[in-house]
């Protein structure tokens, strides 16, 4: 029997674009339900936006950590998540291309490490 391999080592590229996509996401926690954020929704007629961007928001938080520790799925599930809000936020109208930095950064630091994913 062959011993377990010990996991990769952590990539400095994707720990900071996790740590400021993670950053962003905790910032979308923080604000889902504040006044700008409920006025928007109101005048967009979308009542659901504050609590979808809290639980998007939650999710993209969870999906970072997993590919922060290197799995493959984390970096598929956080893509997914931002592919449903941008597809959520521009059928309310609301959606700016400025939300797509911290998404390309995790990407661009996944595909830089792609094989040392698991």
């Amino acid at each position: 029997m062959t011993a377990p391999q010990p996991p990769p080592r952590r990539s400095i590229s994707l720990t900071v674009a996790c740590a400021i996509a993670g950053v962003v996401a905790l910032q979308a926690l923080s604000f889902a339900f504040a006044p700008p954020i409920r006025e928007a929704a109101a005048k967009a007629g979308a009542p659901w936006v504050p609590a979808f961007t809290l639980v998007t928001a939650f999710l993209a938080l969870v999906f970072l950590v997993v590919l922060w520790t290197m799995r493959r799925w984390g970096l598929w599930g956080y893509l997914a998540v931002i592919a449903v809000q941008i597809a959520a936020y521009l059928s309310a109208g609301l959606w700016s291309v400025r939300t797509l930095l911290p998404p390309l950064l995790v990407v661009g630091a996944a595909a830089w490490n792609w094989r040392r994913l698991r």
